[in-house]
């Protein structure tokens, strides 16, 4: 899910989503062909964190692996969503057969300079809340991107277009769908320089994009266990402000909330979700929706 460079992350007390970082010790033998097909076969892979567990190190580059339809929809999305956010550039694709004899595929992706704003170690809550206000306002800019018609077919453009069922609307953007304090870079100032991580994107009214952000922002329980920590919640309350979450209608809100209970069911127990839930009950009177 995170495309970050965190290869210190293990050790920061004040990282936002410390829980959410996997590291594997030794690339797998899919990632050594992937990366002997970029022509990197020679060169120290390290892992970065994320859930999926396909995104490595490579010095000054990234090596993605995944599906060929995943990675052509991020490919596809940075393409678009460089006019108005910093991204990470794609240098080469490779298509490669694992050992299983299963078909793969594989980017090298430019490594972006600066760390997650998820990362507040050593800052103060000043620094920290000025972090948060460059990911909102950089959520704000991305909501101008054009959307690429290709990806009105992405599986989350079908999920996004339930929303217009519960009352959202607006016109079509490219959406991140994944957009929190890992997936955004920032410089020693404390602005963007890269957004990363597009395994989500979609199509849909902007304000779907901002909804999830708050949704994750409030509900993850790993934010939640960090939430009350001064800098944590200096960064999310920068956040929320430069995106202005507070005028996000409650259509989508609910939408993000089921998106949040679908995606995060496999990773965390019925219990630790039932505070989504019960939110969603309140908000629309039905629990139709719980897995």
């Amino acid at each position: 899910m995170v495309v970050l460079v965190l290869d210190t992350l293990d050790s920061v007390i004040g990282s936002v989503f410390t829980d959410l970082q996997t590291h594997r010790s030794e690339p797998s033998a899919a990632v050594r062909r992937a990366a002997a097909a970029l022509g990197m076969a020679h060169e120290p892979l390290a892992a970065i964190g994320g859930a999926s567990g396909q995104t490595w190190g490579c010095g000054e580059l990234i090596l993605r692996m995944g599906e060929l339809d995943v990675l052509d929809r991020e490919k596809t999305a940075m393409t678009a969503a460089a006019s108005v956010v910093p991204v990470p550039e794609v240098l080469r694709e490779v298509r490669y057969v694992d050992d299983r004899g299963r078909a793969g595929a594989a980017l090298l992706l430019t490594r972006l300079r600066g760390r997650p704003a998820g990362d507040v170690s050593g800052l103060s809550p000043g620094q920290a809340r000025r972090c948060g206000e460059a990911g909102g306002a950089a959520q704000l800019a991305l909501a101008a991107a054009s959307p690429p018609p290709v990806l009105a077919g992405a599986p989350n453009s079908a999920v996004a277009r339930e929303a217009t069922q519960l009352g959202s609307a607006g016109v079509d953007s490219l959406l991140h769908l994944d957009l929190h304090p890992l997936n955004l870079l920032v410089d020693d100032d404390g602005e963007v320089s890269g957004v990363v991580d597009w395994a989500n994107t979609a199509v849909g009214p902007a304000v779907l994009d901002r909804a999830r952000t708050w949704s994750i922002l409030t509900f993850d329980p790993v934010v939640l266990a960090q939430r009350e920590e001064l800098r944590v919640a200096a960064l999310v309350q920068g956040w929320s402000d430069a995106a202005q979450f507070e005028v996000l209608p409650a259509s989508a809100r609910v939408w993000a909330c089921r998106f949040m209970l679908k995606d995060l069911a496999g990773r965390h127990p019925r219990e630790g979700l039932a505070h989504v839930r019960r939110y969603l009950h309140a908000s629309t009177g039905t629990d139709r929706w719980s897995s």
